[in-house]
C-alpha cells in the first residue's frame, strides 16, 4: 500500500498545483492526523474563491489541494502561527519540483518580500520557513545529518541530487552515465529493476514499468549492453508518458486503496495480469500470482485522486481506540455483576450449609447433648489428652463412634451427624460449642444461616442495579459507536463546491427586476462584454481607471420604457457600478459614471495606440451622471428560484429578504466575513460566498 508521494508522482501533482499560483495566503492550520501531521494552507484565488492545499508529513506523506473538511484546532500550534505572521496576505507566485526529487519549494512574494515554503517528502517529511537568502526561519522539525542540518538561521542545503533527471536525457552523456550504473561495483550484482530505481530515486512500482516497456526482465542481473539501451529507451518513454499521457486513478486491491498513479501502469492491466484469463471482460484485472483483484477509480486530475486516497487513511477516525474506551467501562460493570453473582453464589451456598448443619443438630440433640454432657463430666476427672486416649479406645461405640476431634483450646468438638434430608440421607462433620448445649448450638447455625440470607437480599438488589446499569451502559456504548462510525464518516465528506450559475463569474444583482452584471478584473471585462453583452443592453462605466464594465440585461429597448422607471433603473445601476469600482477602495463619497450602448463600443484601438485586455474604445455620446453616491448592502435575493447573496443599492436591496448595508472602512476581511456568515447563518452561507460578492477594498457593515 503506497503511503507517501514518489518524485513521478510529485511531478504531477505540481503542474496541476499551479492553477493555485497568485493565490494569497488567509490562515495556515497545523493538524494531528492518523501517523503525523497536516498542513492546510487556506488561500484565497482571484475569480476562483477559497482553496485549501493539504500537506502530509510523517506516515502518510502528499501534498495535493483537498475538498474534505478538516476540525481546524482552536489554538493554532506555535508553526501554524508563525507561518501566518511571514506568509499571511502575501501571493504565492510559483511552486516547483526541486531537481525531481521529493522536494516541493513554494515561493511567497509581495513586494520585497520573499519567502519561500520547503516541503520534504521523504523521511518521516519536513516544512521549513525561508527568507529570500534561503535562509530558514523555523523548520517543523529539526534535523542534522552529517551532510546538511536543518536549524534555524542555517542556510538551507538540498540533498545529495542525482546525476540523472527526466530532463537530460536527450543529452549524449546522458546514456553513458546511466549505463556506467549498471557497471558501476556496487550494482553488478543487483537486479536491474534495483538499479534503474537508485538511477533516477523512482519508486520500485515505476522501475518495474521502465522494464515492462523495455522487454527487460526486472530480475536480470549484470544485463548486457543492448539490454541496457532497451532500458534507456524504455526509460524515455515512461517519462514521456508521465509528460504527455495522464491518466490519473487510483488503484484497488480486493476493494480497498492500495496505490495511486498519474499514468496507466502494465503491473495493473489486464494484459499483464490475465494472460492466461483472455475471456474474462471484467473490470477487474487479476493477479494470477497472488489471487489480488485490481480494479481502478479514474479521475480527470490527479490531485483529486491524491486526496481522495489519502484521506481514506489521515482523515477517516479511528474507532478502535474509543471503542476500547467504552468497552472497559462496560468490562468493568460486567466484573462488578459477575462478582455479585459469585458473592450470591456463595451466600446461597453458606445459607444452606448453615441450615443444614443445624438440622442436623436438631435430627440428633439427644446424642448431641449426651457426647457432651459426658465430656463435661470426664473433664472433672481427667485431663485432655487422657479423655481422647479413652474415646480412641471406644471409637466402636456407637455414640463415641461419631466423635470426629476435639479441640479443648477453642472448646470445640466436631461430630460426625447424619439424617434424612428431603428424600437423601445426609451426613456431614459439624463443628459445636462445648460450652452449648444441642439447641444453642443449632441455634448458632441457624443465625448463621439467616445472616446469609439477608445478605442474600442485599446482593440480589445490587445484581438488579447492575444488571439495568449494565443494559444501559451497552446501548450507549452501541449508540456511541454508531455517533463515532458516523463520524467517522462525515470527516470523509468532501465539500459541496456550488454550482454557479453563468452569471456568478461576475459582480451581479437584481435591480427592477433586471440582471446587472459588472466584470471584477481585465478577464472578466473582456468576457462580459465579449460574450454576455446583447445590443439591447445598456453598458455603464465609472470614470475611473481600471473600472469594471456594469450591464443592464434587457428584454427591450430601453427608450420603451417609462421615463420615471427608466431613470431609476439607470441610477441604482449607476451605484452598483460606482459602488463596485476603485472609489469604494479609495473611500470616495462619489464619482462619475456614465452609460452608452453596446455598439458604442471597440477593440479597435486608435491610430498609434494599445488597448489592454479588458479595455474598449468608446465612440459616440456618453450620457453622464455625476456624483453618484457610493451606497451599498448585501444581502439575500430569490433569483431564478433560488436564494442567493449578493450586493445592491439601497433603493433595490430593501425588496431582498434579508440585509445589511455596507460602508468602506479599513477592517480585516476576515472579521467582516464572520459577522456576515453570523448575520446569514440560516442561508447556509460560506466564506466564498462572500468574498465574490463585496466591493472591492475593505468594507464594514453600517450600523444606523
Amino acid at each position: 500500500m503506497k503511503k507517501e508521494l514518489t518524485n513521478v508522482d510529485i511531478y504531477a501533482a505540481v503542474e496541476e498545483l499551479q492553477e493555485v499560483v497568485n493565490g494569497i495566503l488567509d490562515k495556515a492550520f497545523l493538524i494531528d492526523s492518523q501517523g503525523g501531521k497536516e498542513l492546510i494552507l487556506k488561500l484565497h484565488i482571484a475569480g476562483k474563491g477559497t482553496r485549501e492545499i493539504a500537506i502530509g508529513i510523517g506516515t502518510y506523506k502528499y501534498i495535493t489541494l483537498t475538498e474534505y473538511n478538516r476540525e481546524k484546532p482552536k489554538n493554532p500550534p506555535s508553526f501554524a502561527m508563525l507561518l501566518r505572521k511571514y506568509l499571511k496576505n502575501i501571493k504565492i507566485t510559483k511552486i516547483e519540483q526541486h531537481n525531481f526529487d521529493r522536494i516541493i519549494k513554494i515561493t511567497f512574494q509581495w513586494k520585497e518580500n520573499l519567502y519561500k515554503l520547503i516541503i520534504e517528502l521523504f523521511g518521516e517529511g519536513n516544512i521549513i520557513l525561508l527568507d529570500g537568502e534561503d535562509r530558514i526561519i523555523l523548520p517543523l522539525h529539526i534535523e542534522k545529518w552529517s551532510t546538511r542540518k536543518i536549524v534555524p538561521k542555517e542556510i538551507y542545503e538540498y540533498p545529495p541530487q542525482k546525476d540523472l533527471t527526466p530532463f537530460n536525457l536527450d543529452y549524449s552523456i546522458a546514456y553513458e552515465i546511466f549505463k556506467d550504473k549498471f557497471k558501476d561495483e556496487q550494482n553488478r550484482k543487483k537486479e536491474c529493476v534495483r538499479v534503474v530505481s537508485r538511477a533516477f530515486g523512482l519508486a520500485g512500482i515505476y522501475a518495474e514499468e521502465i522494464c515492462h516497456i523495455a522487454g527487460v526482465d526486472k530480475k536480470t542481473i549484470d544485463p548486457s549492453e543492448e539490454e541496457i539501451k532497451k532500458l534507456f529507451e524504455g526509460t524515455k518513454i515512461f517519462f514521456n508518458r508521465i509528460f504527455n499521457e495522464r491518466n490519473p486513478q487510483i488503484i484497488l486491491k480486493n476493494g480497498e486503496n492500495y496505490d495511486l498513479s498519474p499514468i496507466d501502469l502494465i503491473k495493473y492491466s489486464s494484459s499483464c495480469n490475465n494472460k492466461d484469463n483472455n475471456n474474462d471482460n471484467s473490470n477487474n484485472n487479476k493477479d494470477n500470482n497472488n489471487n489480488n483483484i485490481y480494479d481502478k477509480k479514474y479521475y480527470e486530475k490527479f490531485l483529486n485522486a491524491i486526496d481522495d486516497y489519502f484521506s481514506q487513511y489521515v482523515l477517516k477516525k479511528e474507532i478502535k481506540e474509543s471503542e476500547t474506551k467504552l468497552q472497559k467501562i462496560v468490562k468493568r460493570q460486567e466484573r462488578i455483576l459477575n462478582s455479585q453473582i459469585e458473592s450470591l453464589k456463595k451466600y446461597e451456598k453458606q445459607a444452606k450449609e448453615n441450615q443444614i448443619k443445624g438440622d442436623l443438630i436438631y435430627a440428633n440433640y439427644a446424642t448431641v447433648d449426651e457426647i457432651i454432657n459426658t465430656l463435661k463430666l470426664a473433664r472433672e476427672k481427667m485431663e485432655w489428652k487422657e479423655i481422647k486416649r479413652v474415646f480412641k479406645e471406644n471409637k466402636d461405640n456407637p455414640i463415641l463412634s461419631k466423635i470426629v476431634s476435639i479441640n479443648e483450646k477453642n472448646g470445640e468438638l466436631t461430630l460426625k451427624l447424619s439424617a434424612d434430608y428431603g428424600e437423601e440421607p445426609i451426613e456431614k462433620n459439624v463443628s459445636l460449642d462445648l460450652r452449648k448445649n444441642a439447641f444453642e448450638n443449632a441455634d448458632t447455625y441457624y443465625n448463621k444461616s439467616k445472616k446469609f440470607k439477608n445478605k442474600m437480599k442485599g446482593v440480589i438488589t445490587a445484581i438488579e442495579i447492575s444488571k439495568k446499569k449494565l443494559e444501559k451502559l451497552k446501548k450507549e456504548e452501541e449508540s456511541e459507536i454508531k455517533v463515532l462510525k458516523e463520524m467517522g464518516e462525515k470527516t470523509l465528506i468532501k465539500k459541496e463546491r456550488k454550482k454557479r450559475k453563468w452569471y456568478e463569474k461576475f459582480k451581479w444583482t437584481i435591480i427592477d427586476n433586471h440582471l446587472i452584471i459588472a466584470g471584477k478584473d481585465a478577464t472578466t471585462n473582456e468576457v462580459l462584454i465579449k460574450r454576455y453583452t446583447e445590443n439591447k443592453d445598456i453598458v455603464f462605466h465609472t470614470l475611473m481607471e481600471g473600472a469594471p464594465f456594469a450591464v443592464i440585461k434587457m428584454d427591450r429597448d430601453i427608450d420603451e420604457m417609462d421615463e420615471e422607471k427608466r431613470n431609476n433603473l439607470l441610477m441604482k445601476t449607476a451605484k452598483f457600478a460606482v459602488s463596485h469600482s476603485k472609489a469604494w477602495k479609495l473611500g470616495l463619497g462619489s464619482a462619475d459614471v456614465y452609460w452608452i450602448r453596446p455598439e458604442q463600443l471597440s477593440k479597435t484601438a486608435e491610430s498609434g495606440e494599445y488597448l489592454k485586455k479588458g479595455a474598449f474604445v468608446v465612440r459616440g455620446r456618453r450620457n453622464f451622471i455625476r456624483s453618484v453616491p457610493l451606497e451599498l448592502g448585501v444581502g439575500i435575493v430569490e433569483y431564478e428560484g433560488e436564494k442567493k447573496l449578493t450586493t445592491a443599492p439601497p433603493e433595490a436591496i430593501k425588496n431582498f429578504e434579508k440585509y445589511v448595508m455596507l460602508k468602506p472602512a479599513k477592517k480585516k476581511k476576515g472579521e467582516l466575513i464572520r459577522e456576515l456568515k453570523n448575520e446569514f447563518r440560516e442561508y447556509g452561507i460560506d466564506d466564498e460566498d462572500i468574498l465574490k460578492v463585496l466591493p472591492p477594498g475593505d468594507s464594514d457593515i453600517l450600523i444606523k
